[in-house]
């Protein structure tokens, strides 16, 4: 059945989002075809009609997820309260929807150059946001530490299954990063 071009650019988007929560919920690996078709509401044919491959799907996927965290510092304006947003319990909590980078940097070290060259663009977008303008070779070190520490300590708190050290971890980076 033909469907109108705004009906497939809807399903386009339907299997991005989808696929986009998937993936930084279970990995690349741990979300199917199917399964992603299936949250987004349509056929597993359908999918083909959009992507010639699940590794297509990850890179589109990464890519857009990538500017979307990118453009949430735009939203925020500041880097103290774009810090104390990242390190919250309520991202530590929202893996589907929180920081790509945080959900599959792991897994990028693993993923070929294609993929590995379009988490350096988003990684390099982001940091030209969270750069001072007139900063330099230091402000932009300075933004590198800051954004490794802000994701090393999501990935930290998630990962110890107690609240209480994950509120610690969360509470540590944030007073270091202030300093």
């Amino acid at each position: 059945m033909k469907v109108s071009k705004d009906v497939a650019a809807q399903h386009r988007a339907a299997l991005l989002e989808a696929a986009g929560r998937l993936f930084r919920d279970k990995g690349f690996a741990g979300a199917g075809v199917a399964e992603i078709t299936r949250e987004a509401g349509l056929t597993h044919g359908a999918f083909y009609t959009h992507f010639a491959s699940k590794e297509a799907l990850c890179a589109e996927v990464l890519a857009t997820t990538l500017a979307r965290a990118a453009e949430a510092f735009d939203r925020v304006g500041d880097a103290g309260t774009y810090i104390d947003r990242y390190l919250s319990r309520r991202h530590v909590q929202d893996r589907a929807t929180g920081c790509p980078v945080a959900a599959l940097g792991g897994e990028l070290a693993r993923e070929d150059r294609a993929m590995q060259r379009i988490f350096a663009a988003g990684l390099e977008d982001f940091l030209a946001r969270f750069v001072p303008k007139r900063g330099g070779r230091a402000a932009r070190s300075r933004a590198i530490a800051t954004y490794a520490a802000m994701v090393g300590g999501l990935i930290l708190a998630r990962a110890v299954g107690d609240e209480k050290t994950s509120d610690e971890i969360l509470g540590a980076v944030k007073a270091e990063l202030r300093g």
